[in-house]
């Protein structure tokens, strides 16, 4: 998707499909100088409506199987929903021990510990719109069968940060790195990125790297980033806005920090009012999102 490089490469600008029934909207993207394999452009469809229980999804991530693991922001209790792709409630499963301050955003990857062949399923209740929690933290629980209708937490990882109280509502599990990074949620583009190890009793964190939309764009107040999702190699990040989606892609022993100085490929999103989850689909060129306020599933497919 994206094309990687020097920092001060010129800017191409092509124009997305998405966009053609609105006209004008352009997607950027940016030359460099190291070569990936980039989409051309998307499709953009809508697959479902996720059913009402799901009113204000949050989260999102592929399950083992053909279907959706999603979860309500604050005012639910600490459920996970299953949702199949024609929006039918697959099941209803509550976290025990766990609860619902405000839950931003869900991950999946291999458990912890000695056992990772099993699949583990990762909830940020990470949001702090006041900058004020000190009880933020991440579930780890191990990924159920929608049918259950409870599931037991493994354990619970404390996020506390360096420099105080933040608000996230984007983190991932970086499976190759045996770590989270979490993104905190500055309105005007600006993201600090940090790094969480997998032990459960953890100093507070300390910033490795930023990400800061307003590079590419000084009109960057849609841009504040509000879901996550990493590649199953962990090779491909995508980070959401409100208005857009940005995608970096690493190379072979480069770490999350060197990556996210460079600029990423930045794809147009359809309107999505309150858009706060995106999601990896079976294949790594194409991707799914939802918004809190108008819950659909929509899907991006990479045309080539």
């Amino acid at each position: 998707m994206d094309q990687v490089g020097k920092q001060g490469s010129k800017v191409a600008v092509q124009r997305s499909s998405l966009l053609k029934p609105t006209g004008i909207f352009l997607t950027i993207l940016l030359s460099f100088s190291y070569p990936v394999v980039a989409c051309p452009d998307y499709k953009f469809e809508i697959l479902s409506r996720f059913p009402s229980p799901l009113a204000e999804a949050s989260g999102l991530v592929r399950g083992s199987g053909n279907f959706w693991w999603s979860h309500n922001d604050s005012g639910d209790g600490p459920f996970l929903y299953a949702v199949d792709s024609k929006g039918k409630l697959l099941g209803k499963v509550e976290v025990q021990g766990a609860k619902n301050i405000d839950w931003e955003d869900l991950t999946a990857g291999p458990c912890l510990g000695a056992s990772f062949r099993e699949r583990c399923l990762y909830i940020g209740d990470i949001g702090d719109n006041f900058s004020r929690r000190d009880d933020a933290v991440i579930y780890v629980v191990r990924e159920p069968v929608p049918r259950s209708q409870k599931v037991d937490l493994l354990t619970t990882l404390p996020v506390r940060y360096a420099e105080g109280p933040a608000n996230s509502e984007a983190f991932v599990y970086d499976a190759p790195d045996k770590q989270f990074l979490i993104f905190t949620k500055v309105r005007n583009g600006f993201s600090r990125v940090y790094a969480r190890s997998l032990n459960q009793v953890q100093s507070p964190l300390k910033q490795v790297s930023e990400v800061d939309l307003s590079r590419i764009s000084p009109n960057s107040s849609g841009w504040s980033i509000t879901g996550a999702a990493l590649s199953r190699d962990g090779k491909r990040l995508l980070l959401r806005s409100y208005l857009s989606a940005f995608r970096w892609t690493r190379g072979p022993h480069e770490s999350w920090s060197e990556a996210l100085t460079r600029f990423p490929a930045a794809i147009p999103l359809r309107p999505e009012p309150q858009g706060e989850a995106i999601a990896f689909g079976p294949t790594e060129q194409d991707f799914y999102t939802t918004s809190e306020k108008v819950p659909n599933l929509a899907h991006y497919s990479c045309q080539k």
